[in-house]
């Protein structure tokens, strides 16, 4: 699947600016396939459960930017943010930075009748 950003393509956020790497560029789709997984099974999954499944070269704990990076390819879509379904194991709720609120994009993303 194609995504919704170009490689090398500058996005501001959150302050800063995060560029779409080669890794993200191959990552994303994968990422997003299975977070379409989680979703059409009203699921979540724990960033480090992510990481094993797809064999992830990042810690679980520096996902962020990824995540960031996927809430635009969504948003781009129309689509609710997938992000949402990505939670700590420990607290069971996405990170701090998570930009929005979690429980109504995730009701978002669950009532998502197709996903593409």
């Amino acid at each position: 699947m194609s995504l919704m950003l170009k490689l090398g393509e500058e996005i501001p956020m959150k302050g800063r600016v995060v560029r779409v790497t080669q890794d993200a560029y191959d990552y994303l789709p994968s990422i997003r396939d299975e977070l379409i997984q989680v979703a059409a099974d009203a699921g979540t999954v724990t960033y480090g459960e992510l990481k094993d499944r797809l064999q992830l070269p990042w810690a679980p704990n520096g996902m962020g930017r990824m995540l960031d990076l996927l809430s635009v390819d969504c948003q781009r879509r129309g689509e609710p943010s997938l992000a949402a379904v990505v939670v700590g194991q420990r607290t069971g709720e996405v990170g701090q930075d998570f930009d929005g609120d979690p429980v109504a994009e995730r009701a978002r993303v669950y009532g998502q009748l197709h996903w593409s």
